[in-house]
């Protein structure tokens, strides 16, 4: 291991963020939003990729960024080489590294170089979809033991699975997820607007699902619930967001004419202004088979629509009383659901109210970040 700070650098604010990279994802919008409270001299965030669509927006504001392009190829030996010169040049006190590959990369960059405080970030479930991914996973289980001080998880279920799987449970802590309450607020005349856009009339229940396509997401559940309530002649339309879910996607086009709802689907496709569509949702639907602690759902609820979630990370936490989560899978509960709240929209009206009151309460990024603040004492 080599030291190459003095006590007297151990006492600066300077932070390095490393993460796989800067994009649109919840855990990126976390490292958005905290970075952008730090004073800019005082941070440095490298991306082992690209920069994204966050850190774009992050290095037009003056944030000193720096991207990788890490490849799985000799090239990567060099790419470190950097890492290592661009910590020992900026001298942080802490390091805080974001997701499996940042932790395990930039954990042991930092510990190589004597970094004191050095904190990994955790936001999504325990998991591993190919032998390269479990090899990883056991390096990173025996690791936690050594590099980090602390091991930040995005929710209680998540920590608990890790350290159920070997993770050091002495070093783990949990800091939920926050959002925005004033960029994320009921805006009554945004819904007529953009129902209008899509020529979607108000009498109809607008349903919405914000996920990027994958295999996790189980966008297939939601679309046999999708043709039960078809089948029962429910007037409703259903708005997929995210990366991978536009017209471009064809797996998705086929799947959707071959379940015969091309006019009930509205392939949205990926947006930055999620914040204002939200507005015309009557309800958000999460059909995840695995999560963290999903931040469409804190945004959704802030922004008074209710939400229907599967039993995935902290769903049942984050939701309470202000909507309803089913099972894994369950897309006939699903399709009940929404036929019930059909039958008596004013429920909506009263989820609304006590989903915004939750996320208040419970969800604001002002909470979140003050318990980052605690940490970096």
């Amino acid at each position: 291991m080599f030291k190459i700070f003095n006590k007297k650098q151990n006492y600066n604010n300077k932070i390095i963020f490393i993460s796989p990279d800067i994009n649109s994802g919840g855990s990126e919008n976390i490292l958005f939003n905290l970075a952008q409270t730090k004073n800019k001299n005082d941070i440095l965030l490298i991306s082992l990729t690209d920069i994204g669509y966050y850190g774009s927006i992050l290095r037009k504001q003056g944030y000193k960024i720096y991207s990788l392009n890490m490849k799985k190829n000799v090239s990567a030996f060099f790419k470190i080489f950097y890492l290592l010169i661009l910590i020992i040049r900026f001298k942080p006190r802490i390091i805080q590294t974001w997701l499996y590959h940042a932790n395990l990369i930039g954990g042991i960059a930092a510990k190589l170089l004597g970094v004191k405080q050095i904190y990994w970030t955790i936001h999504h479930d325990f998991e591993y979809r190919n032998l390269y991914m479990k090899l990883e996973m056991r390096i990173l289980v025996f690791l936690s033991y050594i590099i980090p001080n602390k091991i930040i998880y995005g929710s209680n279920p998540v920590k608990n699975n890790h350290v159920s799987n070997g993770y050091f449970k002495e070093k783990s802590i949990v800091i939920n997820n926050g959002v925005s309450t004033s960029k994320f607020r009921p805006i009554p005349k945004l819904r007529d607007s953009i129902r209008k856009d899509l020529n979607i009339n108000k009498h109809c229940l607008l349903l919405g699902n914000i996920a990027r396509y994958n295999p996790l997401k189980d966008h297939e559940t939601l679309l046999k619930a999708l043709i039960i309530l078809k089948n029962k002649d429910i007037n409703f339309k259903c708005l997929l967001i995210g990366n991978g879910l536009s017209n471009k996607n064809r797996e998705l086009k086929i799947k959707v004419k071959n379940y015969g709802l091309q006019d009930k689907v509205i392939l949205y496709g990926k947006t930055h202004k999620i914040n204002k569509i939200i507005n015309a949702f009557d309800i958000n639907i999460l059909t995840s088979k695995k999560e963290c602690s999903p931040i469409s759902l804190i945004e959704s609820m802030s922004s008074g629509i209710p939400c229907i979630s599967t039993n995935v990370g902290n769903a049942i936490e984050l939701i309470g009383d202000s909507g309803w989560v089913v099972n894994i899978s369950d897309h006939n509960a699903i399709a009940k659901l929404i036929m019930d709240i059909n039958l008596d929209k004013n429920i909506l009206k009263i989820k609304s109210k006590i989903a915004r009151k939750r996320v208040e309460d419970f969800y604001p990024i002002e909470k979140m970040i003050n318990k980052y603040e605690k940490l970096y004492r």
